[in-house]
């Protein structure tokens, strides 16, 4: 799917739920007060606008968003035909050595050995 089409969707999903929540809450609200139908219709009226500029501005950010994203995954796939070398040098250390760790109980009495890769 192209960033278009998936900025698209992301601010459709969450411009409906905006949508009737906001559109609800006004209804609710004026009827409650017992506004007539004029004023209710274009109250609804303003705010069916202030959504579709909220629209606008959600679609903006999610193709900027799409778009950062898309620049960062670019990443060139290398297919090994064998096993990966290893590169000897001075002091390599060996298998099944790592870091030591202070207080870490297994590493206390016992330290990683180094080896000599040749």
């Amino acid at each position: 799917m192209g960033r278009f089409l998936k900025a698209l969707v992301m601010t459709f999903l969450l411009m409906e739920i905006t949508a009737i929540v906001a559109l609800t809450a006004v209804w609710a609200t004026l009827s409650e007060f017992h506004a007539s139908q004029n004023f209710l219709l274009a109250t609804l009226g303003l705010t069916a606008v202030g959504l579709g500029f909220l629209t606008a501005f959600v679609f903006r950010r999610a193709l900027h968003a799409e778009r950062r994203l898309e620049s960062e995954t670019d990443i060139e796939t290398v297919m090994w035909q064998g096993p990966v070398p290893d590169m000897p040098g001075p002091n390599a250390v060996g298998p099944a050595t790592g870091p030591v760790l202070s207080g870490d109980p297994f590493l206390m009495h016992r330290q990683p050995t180094v080896h000599r890769v040749e």
